[in-house]
C-alpha cells in the first residue's frame, strides 16, 4: 500500500513551527545553562582547594575573580547598621539573611552576610543577643553580584527587606562610603540555639539541566513525528 505526503495547511504549519521551534530553543538554552553549571562548580571546587586570602584587592575585575574564595579579614563591626535579605530558610523556616556592615583595616566596608535569623526576629529589639562591636576577625566566602533574575522582587528600604545582594543600593540607603562590591558569607558551626546561623562553607546547586535539554529535545522530536505521521495519506 502507497502513501503520500498532503501539503499541511498554513496553520498547521504556523502551530508546528511555534512548538516544535519553542522546544528546540528551551532545549538549546539548557544547553548553555548546562555549560554554565558545569563551569560554576568547577570554579567552586577550584576556590575551595585554594588556602585563605587575608585581604582583598581593590581592581572590581580580580575581585571578581574571587568568587566562592575563602578569606580571613580583620576590620572593626558596624553595629549601628544592618539588612534584612529575603527569602532565606533554614530547616523549613522561613525568615532573613543579617547583612551588618563591617570596616577592613584598609579603611573600606565590606558587608558581611552573618546567616540566617527567624522572620518573628526581624528587628534587632527582638534579638539583642546579636548585637556586635569592636574589632573581630572573620572567615568566610567571598560572594559578587547581586544574584537577581527576571522575577526577583523589588527592594523595599522602607522596610529594610533586600531582595538581592545589591551591595551599592543597600550603601546608598544608609550612607556607607568606600563601599566593597562583594559580600562575605560568614562561616561557621550551627546551632538550634544561637542565631544568626552562619554558613557551614558548602556551596549547594541543583545541576538539573541534562534532564530539561532531553525533555525539551525529545518534546520536540514527538512533535515532528506526529506531524509527518499526521500528513501521511495511505492509498
Amino acid at each position: 500500500m502507497n502513501s503520500a505526503f498532503i501539503r499541511p495547511r498554513p496553520v498547521a504549519w504556523f502551530f508546528f513551527i511555534l512548538a516544535f521551534g519553542t522546544c528546540l530553543a528551551l532545549g538549546t538554552w539548557q544547553v548553555n545553562r548546562l555549560a554554565w553549571k558545569e563551569g560554576l562548580i568547577a570554579a567552586i571546587a577550584d576556590a575551595n582547594s585554594k588556602a585563605p586570602l587575608t585581604r582583598l584587592p581593590k581592581d572590581d575585575a580580580e575581585l571578581e575573580a574571587l568568587q566562592f574564595h575563602q578569606v580571613t579579614l580583620r576590620g572593626t563591626w558596624r553595629g549601628d547598621v544592618e539588612f534584612h535579605l529575603a527569602p532565606r530558610y533554614w530547616r523549613d523556616k522561613f525568615g532573613y539573611a543579617l547583612i551588618t556592615p563591617f570596616t577592613l583595616d584598609d579603611g573600606r566596608t565590606l558587608l558581611v552576610n552573618r546567616g540566617w535569623i527567624p522572620a518573628k526576629k526581624k528587628e534587632l529589639k527582638e534579638r539583642t543577643e546579636t548585637a556586635v562591636k569592636g574589632k573581630a576577625t572573620l572567615t568566610g566566602l567571598i560572594r559578587v553580584g547581586a544574584e537577581r533574575s527576571y522575577f526577583s522582587p523589588v527592594n523595599q528600604p522602607d522596610k529594610n527587606i533586600w531582595f538581592g545582594r545589591d551591595t551599592a543600593d543597600m550603601a546608598a540607603h544608609a550612607k556607607l562610603t568606600n563601599i566593597i562590591p562583594a559580600m562575605l558569607d560568614l562561616v561557621g558551626e550551627q546551632t538550634d540555639t544561637t542565631i544568626p546561623v552562619p554558613s557551614d562553607g558548602t556551596i549547594r546547586l541543583r545541576n538539573d539541566h541534562l534532564s530539561y535539554i532531553l525533555t525539551w529535545y525529545g518534546i520536540a522530536l514527538g512533535i515532528l513525528v506526529i506531524f509527518v505521521v499526521y500528513h501521511r495519506q495511505k492509498r
